[in-house]
């Protein structure tokens, strides 16, 4: 004979709350417990493999805990869907209030909070069912199982992003723009140069040379120290990052290595400009933070690349 189904609590909506604020609570503790366990063990790098969890992994099981707080709530579909927005806004909340995070670290971070706490949300709405016995027995080995593969997967290197432009203007021209130039006048057009992330306005150069020093200047006070790796007069200027920036608004989770810039001699006096960079990313799951990296990428590129090419067209 089947169980008579659980009594809703009282106060659904107070217990609603509840298991917003203890799910997030839950998560966030298990995420510094990690992250401490990993910083002190970083030297063992088995334990770090599989100990650092893909950021995946504890919003889904946030939203598992909270359906385990809502089990006699008997929520609709819809209505879960809409559980999960404020329960990732509670989320947001909270490390913006505590862990200080910047409003675009927030917005890249969102969508898959969103849809992982969902899928634990839901997942919980059926597991946590009084007849589904058989799925409590297997839910465990499966999240082991997806835990230990995202770790294997993940492993990090490096990755080079490339993009070209034409200049109306032969390389000579181009080559003075390239080594080094003025404040870039135009405001931001990259949405999320909007939202607060640094954006190119200036580079200088320390000299002509191999080993010279150079900066990068970017708004908000972030300069990325560089120094010149490769110089060849009007074909190509490569450098190595000298030192990593600072703010962890947009760098706190990357290593920046080199950047590179290639005059292609169209001999029609043109030139196409190529400029590429390379880094290392350090969050998980990579595919996911990469697709953000690479657009952010391409926008501190096309930024400085369209200003050298207006100085080179219209200089004398």
């Amino acid at each position: 004979m089947d169980a008579p189904p659980p009594l809703p609590p009282r106060h659904p909506i107070g217990h609603l709350i509840l298991g917003m604020v203890a799910a997030n609570a839950i998560g966030g503790t298990l995420l510094f417990t990690i992250t401490f366990l990993v910083s002190a063990y970083r030297e063992h790098d088995v334990f770090a493999l599989v100990a650092w969890p893909s950021f995946f992994l504890i919003p889904f099981l946030v939203g598992l805990i909270a359906a385990w707080f809502w089990r006699r709530l008997n929520r609709t579909l819809g209505w879960s869907f809409l559980d999960a927005l404020w329960t990732s806004l509670v989320g947001l909340a909270a490390a913006a209030i505590i862990l200080r995070e910047g409003v675009v670290c927030l917005v890249i971070v969102s969508p898959a909070l969103y849809v992982f706490i969902l899928c634990g949300i839901l997942l919980g709405r059926v597991w946590f069912r009084p007849n589904y016995s058989k799925l409590h027995l297997t839910i465990f080995p499966l999240l082991a199982l997806m835990t230990l593969g995202e770790s294997v997967y993940h492993s990090e290197q490096q990755v080079v992003i490339t993009d070209r432009i034409l200049v109306h203007a032969p390389p000579a021209k181009v080559w003075p723009h390239v080594l080094a130039f003025p404040e870039i006048p135009d405001p931001p057009d990259y949405w999320i140069f909007r939202l607060g992330l640094p954006y190119p306005t200036q580079t200088t150069n320390g000299g002509d040379f191999v080993g010279a020093d150079r900066q990068c200047i970017f708004s908000n006070g972030v300069v990325i120290k560089e120094r010149v790796a490769e110089l060849v007069p009007n074909e190509k200027l490569a450098f190595d990052v000298a030192e990593q920036p600072t703010d962890p608004e947009a760098y706190g989770h990357i290593t920046l290595h080199r950047g590179q810039f290639i005059l292609q001699d169209n001999h029609d006096g043109t030139t196409t400009l190529i400029g590429s960079s390379w880094y290392t990313l350090h969050v998980r799951p990579r595919w996911y933070f990469d697709l953000w990296t690479r657009d952010m990428s391409r926008a501190v590129h096309l930024r400085v690349m369209n200003h050298i090419r207006r100085l080179s067209e219209h200089s004398d």
